[in-house]
């Protein structure tokens, strides 16, 4: 392996790393408490998609603080009643009647107080759509007060930390290792099961009933009208796409697959006019689908993959999208029956990859490959072909072979060994992840198990 392979591969790495999760999220509760017992003058705004966990998050950041905190949730109504009630939230805060009229004047209000406050405003976009100027009116107040804004718009978002007195955070969906808390009662293949179906968001994955089988959880929470999922998926979360239909017709395309933007272009109708380019950033910034390289040919634009981000979603998009009318004629527990059971295998297999994906990524950030950057991806082997799953650091390249519902005993590893060795020209070891275990012990890096990936702690 030489020097310039390496030195190339670690430059990937660091891209890599810092795209798929920015500058290690790992640490986003210290940067927000930090940020609250700073002394400087900025805005904190936390970006994340609905019900990605932005609320759960600043109250864990908070808790133990001495100060007195305001807290209010913009409503899509009008400027009058948001501030009527904000007003009120103040009022309650201060044991007194606050005489002011409008948001700028509150915000003066805010600024001139002697107590130190933590306020915090969801829906922040709402709250600049109503009162132009407030931005300063804001700024004022952060001399004084702790500011948090959270959005789930992204362009908004960017645009105000254009200013450099609004610094920006992104919260991701959890991790399964975050947000599994309520499941951890079940055997390892039925968690696995779930994270695979209902993706991490700790909303969803508390709506889960881990008493009910996976089917009835299915009917229950995304085949019926008026379950608070299907509410979820098919209005809230798509609220910032608006009218831009053409994206759902990208996530109908793509499903649980990956593909290549030529194959987009041709599949969606469309021509190299940039339009599909806009609708996929819109996409990415919302943090619903992601491109990805093979981590050791980071720099071939050619080899980029689209494909959706959340497993909850590539569910929703392969078998239930496209067929939402059918659900209706024959019911949920036919359409399940029909439509879904006899897929699940397949689609298990072809997902797994996603959970490892987390799995690596946490280990690695806990040490478990050593000190140095490591990476999880696709491993570009030549222009024809690539493997599925691979780690890159410093010292080593692993590629995972992944094995649905078998048990690997020592013959399939030598099989697996030899074929590695002889693709990569001895440049890559083997790594195995299989859903039944092994006749040999696991350890959590090269041999892993549905008991590593689920005993991962947040």
């Amino acid at each position: 392996m030489s020097d310039n392979w390496v030195v190339q591969n670690l430059e990937n790495a660091l891209n890599t790393w810092n795209e798929k999760i920015g500058i290690l999220e790992a640490d986003m509760d210290d940067r927000v408490k930090k940020f609250l017992s700073s002394k400087d003058e900025n805005i904190l705004v936390i970006y994340g998609i609905r019900k990605s966990g932005k609320t759960n998050y600043i109250k864990n950041a908070i808790k133990g603080r001495k100060e007195k905190v305001i807290y209010y949730e913009m409503k899509n109504t009008n400027e009058k009643e948001n501030f009527l009630l904000f007003r009120n939230r103040v009022s309650e805060i201060f044991s007194n009647k606050i005489s002011c009229l409008d948001f700028p004047s509150i915000f003066k209000e805010l600024a001139s107080a002697e107590e130190r406050l933590i306020i915090i405003i969801e829906n922040a976009d709402l709250l600049f759509k109503f009162s132009e100027g407030i931005a300063e009116d804001i700024k004022k107040a952060a001399k004084a007060q702790r500011i948090i804004l959270t959005t789930s718009q992204a362009d908004f978002s960017k645009e105000l930390c254009r200013d450099e007195r609004f610094l920006s955070i992104d919260k991701p969906v959890s991790k399964y290792y975050e947000s599994f808390e309520p499941l951890k009662v079940l055997p390892y293949s039925k968690q696995l099961q779930f994270q695979l179906v209902f993706g991490s968001s700790e909303f969803v994955v508390s709506k889960i009933d881990p008493e009910e089988s996976l089917k009835r959880n299915v009917r229950n929470l995304l085949l019926s009208n008026d379950s608070i999922i299907s509410e979820y998926i098919e209005h809230e979360l798509f609220e910032d796409l608006g009218k831009k239909s053409y994206a759902f017709l990208i996530l109908s395309i793509l499903k649980d697959r990956r593909m290549r933007y030529g194959d987009l272009v041709e599949e969606t109708g469309q021509k190299y006019n940039g339009l599909l380019d806009k609708q996929l950033n819109i996409l990415i910034d919302l943090g619903l689908v992601r491109k990805t390289y093979p981590i050791n040919r980071k720099l071939d634009r050619k080899k980029v993959l689209y494909e959706i981000s959340d497993n909850l979603l590539r569910f929703y998009f392969r078998f239930i999208y496209p067929d939402r009318d059918v659900v209706e004629i024959i019911g949920s527990k036919a359409y399940y029956e029909k439509y879904i059971e006899e897929n699940l295998d397949d689609y298990f297999k072809n997902s797994l990859r996603t959970v490892l994906t987390d799995y690596l990524e946490k280990a690695s950030l806990d040490g478990k490959y050593g000190n140095s950057i490591a990476i999880v991806g696709r491993y570009y082997i030549s222009d024809d072909e690539e493997e599925e799953m691979a780690i890159i650091t410093e010292h080593c390249h692993r590629i995972f072979s992944l094995f649905y519902d078998k048990r690997v005993d020592d013959e399939m590893l030598s099989k697996e060994k030899k074929r590695i060795r002889e693709k990569t020209k001895g440049n890559a070891e083997i790594g195995l992840f299989s859903t039944n275990g092994f006749t040999f012990p696991s350890d959590g890096e090269a041999y892993i198990s549905l008991k590593d990936v689920f005993s991962l702690k947040a």
